[in-house]
């Protein structure tokens, strides 16, 4: 399965690179078989972001306690807004550390994965398009020049 890490780059996971913070293997969180296309890791990452296995991770919940239950960014607390875990890097997906991980609110976790999508989509060697040209304007419907400018 491949993520993109901190700088956008596609990154394979593998079990054998999971590592636990005392170098012992993770092969029970990291042994989900890899995913083909784009969409069978969007599905794998949705599945995994809902799941039991996240929402308990300790990874998770040691970010949440460090930030103190607020946002990295605005410092919302989970009262003021939804309160969400963003990975920084998808190196160690599914063996997170709690250094991979960032506590934001909903819209600050809106913005900066604008921001990385952006980043990742201006250095992307394929460039869209130049825009087309409109077509030209409609004849005005009065002319409103003098007489003798006619």
């Amino acid at each position: 399965m491949t993520f993109p890490d901190a700088d956008g780059q596609p990154q394979p996971i593998t079990p054998a690179q999971a590592i636990s913070a005392d170098d012992t293997p993770i092969s029970t969180m990291c042994s989900e078989a890899p995913a083909e296309s784009a969409a069978d890791r969007a599905s794998a990452y949705g599945r995994y972001i809902s799941s039991a296995a996240w929402q308990t991770s300790p990874a998770r919940l040691a970010e949440l306690e460090a930030s103190g239950h607020r946002c990295r960014l605005c410092f919302a607390s989970r009262r003021e807004a939804r309160l969400e875990v963003h990975h920084r890097t998808y190196r160690n997906f599914r063996c997170e550390l709690a250094e991979d991980l960032t506590t934001l609110c909903h819209p600050c976790h809106l913005g900066v994965t604008g921001m990385e999508r952006f980043r990742k989509y201006a250095r992307s060697p394929f460039k869209p398009p130049p825009p087309t040209p409109a077509a030209p304007p409609p004849p005005a419907l009065f002319d409103y020049r003098t007489p003798l400018e006619i």
